[in-house]
């Protein structure tokens, strides 16, 4: 499957999508479309290890569909 994942996704309009801990680390959520999908579970091979993560907002003329709206 590779050794990464790259996939488009939007933060939910939620105020619980991106929760602060009292030990200093936070819970991100993300709404991932079913266009997206097969990418998005190469995750679960990868439960237990540390990851990087590094996040960028899509460029409009990608060639992938808008992601503006929340899915």
């Amino acid at each position: 499957m590779g050794d990464s994942a790259s996939f488009i996704a939007t933060l939910p309009p939620l105020l619980s999508a991106i929760r602060i801990s009292g030990d200093g680390g936070c819970r991100i959520m993300f709404d991932i479309p079913e266009t997206e999908m097969g990418e998005a579970m190469k995750l679960l091979l990868w439960r237990e290890q540390v990851l990087r993560i590094t996040v960028a907002p899509e460029e409009e003329t990608s060639g992938r569909k808008s992601t503006r709206k929340h899915f």
